[in-house]
Formats: C-alpha cells, sequence, structure tokens
C-alpha cells in the first residue's frame, strides 16, 4: 500500500508523506498537508496553471539550489521578505535614471575639473572667475587642501582677507607641514593687521623652510608693527644675510634703526640701499633723508 501524499509548502509538488525532502525542490517538507484528490480543471485555464508551473520551476533552479550559508535572491519586482509585488519603474524611466548615473562625474573629478579651471583662470588675471571655479571645487571636496589654499590667495589678492581665512585655516588644519599653507594664512593675518596671528603663522613656515628670506622678511615686518622692535631687527638681519641683494629689505632695516635710535646704523643701511637701487625713484627720497640725519656723512652719489 502506497504511502499517503502531501504537498510541498515550496514548490507544490506531490511527495510521499514518509520523505522528509521534496524530491523536485530538495527543500524540507515543512507544511505537510493531504494531497487533495484531483478534479477537473476547466479548459480555459490550462494554459495559465502550466505557464506557472514552469515558471516556478526555474525559480526553483535559480534560488532553491543556492550554497550552503547564502542568501537567495530575491527576484526583481518582489520586496524581500514580504512576497509584496513592489511598483516597477517603466523602462523608458529606468533607461534615463542609468544614463543619468553613468553620465554624472564623481564629486571627486568635478573638484579637479573646477581646481585646474581655477588655477588657469588665475593665471590668465581673471581673479573673479578664479574665485567662483575654485569655489566650486572646494564645494565639491571640503577637504581639498589645495583648491582651500588656492581659494584663500584669490581671495586675499581681491581685497577679501577676513574671508579669506577661513579657507586657509583650514588648508592648515588638513596639511599642517606645508609652508605655503601656513605663509599664505600668515599673510592674510597680515592684511587683517592682527599681528599675533601672524607672527605665529610666519614663525610656523619659518621652522618648515628655514632659509626661506621671504618669510624672514614679512615676519620681521610682522614684529615691527606689533612692537617687537628688536625681534624684528633680528629678523631683518637673518632676511639679509639670506638675500643680501634685496634692497628693500635694506631700507625696511634701516626704518627699524631709526625707530631703535640707532641712527648711525640706520645711515649704514639706507646707504646700502642707495649702492642697490642708485637709480629708483625713492632714491632721492633716501638720500635727502640720509642728510638730515647725519648732515656731516656725504651720501654716496652727492660728491
Amino acid at each position: 500500500m502506497k504511502a499517503a501524499a502531501v504537498v510541498c509548502a515550496a514548490c507544490g509538488a506531490k511527495v510521499r508523506r514518509d520523505r522528509v525532502k521534496c524530491l523536485r525542490c530538495g527543500e524540507k517538507l515543512v507544511a505537510r498537508q493531504e494531497a487533495l484528490p484531483p478534479r477537473p480543471i476547466p479548459w480555459t485555464t490550462v494554459g495559465v496553471v502550466a505557464g506557472c508551473v514552469v515558471l516556478g520551476g526555474f525559480g526553483i533552479m535559480l534560488t532553491g539550489r543556492s550554497p550552503e550559508g547564502t542568501t537567495p535572491p530575491v527576484a526583481a519586482g518582489i520586496l524581500a521578505g514580504s512576497g509584496t509585488p513592489a511598483p516597477a519603474a517603466p523602462a523608458p524611466a529606468r533607461a534615463a535614471v542609468l544614463a543619468a548615473t553613468m553620465a554624472a562625474p564623481a564629486p571627486a573629478a568635478v573638484a579637479v575639473s573646477n581646481l585646474l579651471a581655477g588655477q588657469k583662470a588665475y593665471a590668465s588675471g581673471n581673479i573673479d572667475a578664479s574665485a567662483q571655479r575654485l569655489q566650486s571645487a572646494v564645494d565639491a571636496n571640503p577637504n581639498d587642501h589645495r583648491a582651500l589654499n588656492d581659494l584663500g590667495q584669490v581671495l586675499i589678492r581681491g581685497g577679501h582677507a577676513q574671508e579669506a581665512t577661513q579657507y586657509l585655516d583650514k588648508a592648515v588644519q588638513l596639511a599642517p607641514d606645508s609652508w605655503t599653507y601656513q605663509f599664505n594664512r600668515a599673510r592674510a593675518y597680515a592684511q587683517l593687521q592682527k599681528w599675533d596671528q601672524a607672527i605665529q603663522g610666519y614663525r610656523a613656515a619659518s621652522q618648515l623652510f628655514p632659509d626661506d628670506y621671504a618669510t624672514q622678511y614679512n615676519l620681521a615686518k610682522a614684529l615691527q608693527a606689533s612692537g617687537s622692535l628688536n625681534d624684528a631687527i633680528a629678523g631683518y638681519e637673518k632676511a639679509i644675510q639670506l638675500a643680501p641683494g634685496q634692497s628693500d629689505f635694506q631700507l625696511s632695516y634701516g626704518l627699524a634703526l631709526e625707530a631703535a635710535k640707532r641712527p648711525q646704523d640706520a645711515a649704514a643701511a639706507y646707504r646700502r640701499y642707495l649702492e642697490l637701487e642708485s637709480e629708483s625713484p625713492e632714491a632721492e627720497k633716501v638720500k635727502a633723508h640720509l642728510a638730515e640725519l647725519q648732515p656731516a656723512v656725504p651720501t654716496k652719489g652727492t660728491e
């Protein structure tokens, strides 16, 4: 006598009651029901039922035999775990979304493109266009210290030093070992006459690049503006040592020495300036001032 049949809950196959797994799909027989006696099926529904059986068979082949420990893939259009058909987007809409996704450039690429365009505009002298493109680069990648630094420089040149500091502060925060970023931020604070921040920045830049005469000179100017006259004189001397041919260093040095009540040393600095810049527009003014400072000492070029 044959064992009574049950219906597999997974694929609907009739399986003997005494079996543990379905012979068709291999699933464990968890929902065991007595097979109903066959009844006539109207001919009008045969095609539909047959189609469902075939599609069900393919579904079992794809999902019922998944590798051990993996989750069978969910068929498209079905919400996972619910068995409820998900609303599918029309084919044209899906194609448009896919095309837009593939065509849209990545944010990093947008940032680099705007950075290069901003640098090119700056090199050509178009400050407004440069600022716009560099701002777009920062918006696309807020942590790109190159774009932050470049935008800060452009804003300084455009007379917006206060606005520049927020970008230069972040550039220094992201790359504190960059001499360029430290120097540019210090320059922004110097324009704002915030001498403590400027001095701090120039000193940080000097530690990173001790032999840069521009850093030493700007540090000396900031120190003098803050009232640290002796430190400023030492800074000018170091800058002159690094770049003895820079005439403006001699002029600033002379002014600092004169402010420190050292007229003889100041006169020597002014004479050195005149040796380097005898034909400059400032030369006549320096000669006149030197004559007032030391009337008994002849000025070179006036004998």
